[in-house]
C-alpha cells in the first residue's frame, strides 16, 4: 500500500493535495505522509468494493477527471521544491527523567565461580 500510495499521489489531486498539505505545509516526514495517504486510499477502495462502483479520479472541485488530466493537475499544483525535500535534521527527544536510571553496582558475572565450594575432611 505504501508504494501504491506513491504512485496515487501523482495521479489522484485529492491525494496529492493531502500529501502535500501533510508534507510541506505541516512537515511530516515524507513516509509518514505517504502513510497516511494509504491509509486513505484503503478507507477508499473498501468504499468502493462495499458499492460496487469503479474508482474515479477527482479533481479537488469534485469534478471527474481522466488519468492523464490527474497527471498534469498534480504536477502543476502539487510540485514540490526541491529545497523543501531536504531531509530535516534529527535531534532526539529530551529526556523526561522517566527512564529508569542505572546502577552503580556492577553486574553478576557471567562465568561460573572457580572457587571449590566442596568441604574436604580434616
Amino acid at each position: 500500500m505504501f508504494l501504491a500510495a506513491d504512485l496515487a499521489r501523482k495521479v489522484d489531486p485529492t491525494l496529492a493535495a493531502r500529501y502535500y498539505r501533510l508534507y510541506v505545509e505541516t512537515g511530516k516526514h515524507h513516509n509518514s505522509a505517504l502513510c497516511s495517504i494509504a491509509a486513505v486510499l484503503i478507507t477508499r477502495i473498501g468504499a468502493c468494493w462495499r458499492n460496487g462502483q469503479r474508482y474515479e479520479l477527482r479533481d479537488t472541485n469534485g469534478q471527474i477527471i481522466t488519468e492523464a488530466e490527474g497527471r498534469a493537475i498534480c504536477t502543476d499544483r502539487y510540485k514540490i521544491d526541491p529545497a523543501t525535500c531536504q531531509p530535516l535534521q534529527y535531534s532526539p527527544p529530551p529526556r523526561t527523567g522517566r527512564r529508569k536510571k542505572e546502577s552503580n553496582k556492577a553486574a553478576p558475572a557471567a562465568d561460573p565461580s572457580t572457587t571449590d565450594t566442596t568441604h574436604q575432611a580434616a
